[in-house]
């Protein structure tokens, strides 16, 4: 039996999460929702994820400090892909690798994109650039 990878979905937009999960549970993958930065931390405390996909603009807690968090206190080493609506992207996509995420969409996106970004953070993708 193959296990599945878990993913937790974080974003205050009940559609966008509803959306992400769809995509997510037919491509294979396990998905927990959570609404705000405080709920995502706490679910990430009770169990272990292999993926988080983190919108920046959330109540109580913002994406940065779950980012933050995530990789510094926390010290977890787990793949985040950041989501974001935001007008300056360029500023906050620059912030966003600096702080660690793997990849950086931008909202609105395609389901090509996310797919693109999952594989390339699992490492199943060939970049065209090198560090």
């Amino acid at each position: 039996m193959e296990i599945r990878r878990r993913v937790l979905v974080i974003d205050d937009e009940r559609p966008i999460r509803g959306f992400l999960k769809n995509l997510l549970d037919r491509w294979g993958y396990e998905v927990e929702e959570a609404s705000d930065g405080g709920q995502a931390l706490k679910r990430l405390k009770e169990g272990s994820f292999d993926l988080l996909i983190l919108d920046i603009v959330m109540p109580v807690m913002d994406g940065w400090e779950v980012l933050k968090a995530v990789k510094s206190s926390l010290k977890m080493d787990v793949p985040v892909i950041v989501l974001s609506g935001k007008s300056d992207e360029s500023n906050d996509m620059v912030k966003g690798y600096d702080m660690g995420a793997g990849y950086y969409i931008t909202k609105p996106f395609t389901p090509s994109q996310l797919l693109y970004g999952i594989r390339m953070v699992f490492g199943e993708v060939e970049t065209y650039w090198k560090a």
